[in-house]
């Protein structure tokens, strides 16, 4: 009821028809007093019955969740393999993967996790050694699959 407000909205809304539709719109306007609308009045549909909040699904409906990804066969190489390691080579597994196109590799400062396609091979392993992310490098070998 702010007359203030009432302005601002109209003055908003006409800006907003003029850009959407590329108008000019004449700024004179008026409140009607006694008529809420002009024209006649559509027909609206009101849904009054709701859905309940809980449902029962039936059993037969329900999916069986897909098969766990397996952990896949892992090597980790150390050298030199006594003191402060330089170099750590991770050698892992992945039979019928035959691209890396399917791999997402992570590697966290102690941590190595492999996903192998969404649900083909999942490995996830910690490292006791610190590692560097920044220097660290992924090969894929082919002629290994």
């Amino acid at each position: 009821k702010d007359p203030l407000f009432q302005q601002f909205l109209i003055a908003v809304s006409l800006e907003g028809l003029e850009n959407k539709y590329n108008l000019e719109l004449s700024r004179d306007w008026k409140v009607l007093k006694n008529r809420k609308f002009l024209g006649s009045v559509n027909e609206q549909n009101i849904r009054t019955k709701s859905k309940p909040v809980i449902q029962e699904i039936d059993p037969k409906d329900t999916h069986t969740p897909p098969e766990p990804a397996k952990r896949p066969e892992f090597c980790l190489l150390v050298e030199p393999p006594v003191g402060n390691p330089e170099f750590l080579i991770a050698e892992i597994q992945l039979p019928g993967v035959a691209s890396s196109l399917s791999l997402v590799l992570d590697l966290g400062e102690d941590r190595l996790v492999l996903n192998a396609r969404p649900s083909l091979f999942h490995l996830d392993c910690f490292i006791p050694f610190f590692i560097d992310q920044e220097g660290s490098v992924a090969q894929y070998n082919t002629n290994t699959q």
